[in-house]
């Protein structure tokens, strides 16, 4: 199969998705979100990743979002949560969502998602190997979700809703599901539907819809693959902007040692889209993730695609 088929396939597997959800998409009100904190490029133009140096916090600002998060609590107003932990290091503003038969909303205010970084190795915004805590805040200004990232020692807090309402609803019940057969768990608010794909039939596609107008499909391919050459060519399709990806965005995110391959697609006003690949023994891993509402991803794609863990299957064409 020629790699530039291989990839417009994915595409357009991802979008029959959420067409055939037309009826009730949401989309994005006609708000220009202004972030009221520091964007990420200009955070990043702070720090020396372009060089290749990681960013590490310092000390003294590490240790008091360590101590001060456990004072957290939902409904708190975001100056309360800068007096805890102090200012974050960049944020994004989202628009109100709405049905797309539906008229604009009369709250036309915006939502706010905040990073607390203590390190990253790469310029990649959303990264799993980042040590980090992530903010989200309603539309009024209150705290409704946190989620620190590869900190052990804290606990997530609220709920992913990513229509962020001012009346917190009971928290999501996020579970690890695992996957024997194709190696496998991975952490998510529902149970997927696994199903052939109807293009592909040798992956079996899970998918499932996620807080913050997200959807987010995992293919898992059951034909033994050459890794170095699979991913190779991926690369080279996506540095040359193959089907509408920003070679900018490339990446090359690893797990268990294992080399993978991360890019986004050219970004729209009505949201993003991403593709994440591990190879890992023959076997051929492809995460699939559109989001609507915000260029930025939504903390609920990070949060599943950090969870993504490899199984000791004793698979012979799987992960060892």
């Amino acid at each position: 199969m020629k790699i530039w088929f291989f990839l417009t396939l994915f595409g357009a597997a991802t979008c029959g998705v959420l067409a055939a959800q037309d009826v009730q998409t949401v989309v994005p009100s006609d708000v220009n979100c202004v972030a009221n904190q520091p964007v990420y490029n200009d955070w990043y133009q702070q720090t020396r990743l372009s060089d290749g140096e990681p960013y590490i916090a310092p000390s003294k600002r590490k240790q008091r979002i360590l101590d001060n998060y456990h004072g957290l609590k939902l409904q708190m107003p975001l100056d309360e949560v800068e007096r805890l932990l102090g200012k974050p290091d960049f944020g994004t503003a989202r628009p109100p969502l709405h049905l797309a038969t539906a008229p604009e909303p009369a709250d036309r205010g915006c939502a706010n998602d905040l990073a607390y970084i203590m390190r990253k190795n790469n310029g990649n915004m959303v990264d799993t190997e980042d040590v980090a805590v992530y903010l989200s805040f309603s539309r009024d200004g209150r705290l409704y979700w946190a989620t620190p990232q590869n900190l052990p020692t804290l606990k997530p807090l609220g709920s992913p809703d990513g229509k962020a309402p001012t009346t917190i609803k009971s928290q999501t019940e996020w579970k690890e599901y695992v996957f024997g057969d194709d190696g496998f768990a991975v952490t998510l608010p529902d149970s997927p539907k696994p199903h052939s794909d109807a293009t592909l039939p040798e992956f079996t596609v899970y998918s499932v819809s996620l807080p913050g107008n997200a959807m987010l499909s995992l293919r898992v391919s059951h034909q033994e693959r050459d890794c170095a050459a699979t991913l190779a060519q991926l690369r080279d399709s996506a540095l040359k902007g193959k089907s509408g990806i920003d070679p900018s965005s490339v990446k090359n995110p690893s797990i268990d040692g294992n080399q993978g391959l991360e890019y986004e697609y050219t970004l729209s006003r009505d949201g993003g889209s991403s593709d994440r690949f591990y190879c890992v023994n023959g076997r051929f891993y492809a995460f699939s993730m559109r989001w609507l509402g915000t260029q930025a991803p939504p903390p609920s794609v990070g949060h599943v695609v950090a969870s993504f863990r490899l199984l000791n299957t004793g698979h012979a064409g799987g992960p060892q």
